[in-house]
């Protein structure tokens, strides 16, 4: 993999980070506004779920990147 390339996937995977902190936001301020129960719980915990699995996904993604950078 050559250098370009792997500051082009690292800008991305930034950037993808930059999205998921402001849905994260987004998340957390819906749950803690939520006092009279008028959101779907279901719907919660699967947005809940789903910003998790992207940071596990863009942490591993940038682990890999590191190691390659490495590599090279």
């Amino acid at each position: 993999m050559n250098k370009e390339l792997a500051q082009y996937i690292n800008t991305l995977l930034a950037e993808k980070e930059r999205e998921v902190k402001k849905e994260q936001l987004a998340y957390n301020e819906i749950y803690r506004s939520d006092k009279k129960g008028s959101v779907d719980p279901e719907r919660m915990v699967v947005w809940g779920q789903e910003l998790s699995w992207e940071r596990h996904i863009i942490y591993k993604c940038q682990k890999a990147m590191d190691y390659f950078e490495e590599e090279n």
